[in-house]
């Protein structure tokens, strides 16, 4: 591998990495986000990771809409889970610490409603230091 190709791809990994879009498995960022797996049948599973001054990881799934539901509920059992959201039809904010400092993080769980009965669902978390 050249030196020109070798710097093309690592501009290329940094990019993603800043623009939040850089691929991890999924059991890297349900450990991250401290999150539960989703369910058994859910499909379309992607996590992404991003880093400038704080890092953040994305898990995104699709499942009906009763598995999503009692996703968050049973994942968040505290946590308040609303109706009045601006990019989602179900939200929450719960308090997790994701980087194991002791203070909450931010944390937001969006589910989106599509058509047949379906669900999308985004964990979007990271530090805030």
């Amino acid at each position: 591998m050249t030196a020109v190709t070798y710097i093309g791809w690592w501009l290329y990994g940094a990019g993603l990495e800043l623009d939040g879009k850089a691929p991890v498995s999924c059991g890297q960022a349900i450990r991250f986000l401290r999150t539960a797996q989703p369910p058994e049948t859910a499909r379309n599973k992607s996590c992404t990771k991003g880093q400038w001054q704080s890092t953040w990881y994305n898990m995104d799934f699709e499942a009906t809409r009763e598995e999503a539901e009692v996703w968050i509920h049973t994942t968040y059992p505290g946590a308040s889970v609303r109706r009045d959201c601006l990019e989602a039809d179900l939200c929450s904010s719960p308090g997790v610490d994701v980087d194991g400092d002791g203070r909450t993080d931010l944390m937001d769980v969006g589910i989106r409603f599509k058509e047949h009965g379906l669900a999308h669902v985004r964990v979007h978390g990271g530090t805030v230091d």
